[in-house]
């Protein structure tokens, strides 16, 4: 896998798992190195084809 793709999903893993713990999406967005909310949403619909708030909606989330 090419550098690049490689951190953005790791820096997506971790903006997910960031909400899972609670954290509003701007934060969540700053904590795993986004600009904001918007720039967070854009690259997880690119990558996943949805939303955050609809990933994270209709998941229970193990502790």
């Amino acid at each position: 896998m090419p550098f690049r793709p490689y951190v953005l999903w790791m820096r997506l893993r971790a903006a997910l798992s960031s909400l899972s713990d609670g954290a509003l999406l701007t934060e969540a967005a700053h904590t795993a190195g986004f600009a904001d909310a918007a720039h967070l949403t854009r690259a997880v619909r690119r990558m996943m084809g949805q939303a955050p708030s609809t990933l994270t909606a209709g998941v229970r989330w193990l502790s």
